[in-house]
């Protein structure tokens, strides 16, 4: 038996098979226009006044934001952050790393990358494939 790696097929998953089923098997129902009918007649009123509260709510949020400090308040957030994260960068010993530790984490991420890369590569050309 011949191998071609060309030829050779990945077999689908759950969700690729899922979707060319419905795909396959998509049917249009003629209403005579009915679906079209009942939407212009839903109230128009209550989007009216969804609009409204969105607009009272939004304008009160507002409000409260600078009410209450909210910019100080975040400014204040933002230095706390930063100055744990640098407290954070100031307790780690570098002195017991090696460059070469240094160089071979490096290298690990970057060939994990790329395999990543690879595969999210592969599953969108084999996912574009079946839909054609």
């Amino acid at each position: 038996m011949n191998y071609d790696k060309n030829n050779y097929k990945q077999p689908l998953s759950d969700d690729e098979l899922v979707a060319m089923f419905f795909e396959e098997n998509r049917q249009e129902i003629e209403d005579g226009g009915f679906s079209q009918h009942v939407m212009k007649q839903l109230p128009s009123q209550s989007i009216r006044l969804s609009r409204i509260w969105t607009l009272v709510c939004s304008v009160v949020g507002v409000a409260f934001f600078f009410l209450a400090d909210g910019i100080g308040q975040l400014k204040l957030v933002l230095f706390n952050a930063t100055g744990n994260f640098v407290g954070f960068l100031a307790s780690i010993d570098f002195h017991s790393w090696s460059p070469l530790m240094v160089l071979a984490a490096i290298g690990l991420l970057m060939v994990f990358g790329a395999w990543n890369i690879a595969e999210n590569w592969e599953y969108r050309e084999r996912l574009s494939q079946t839909f054609k």
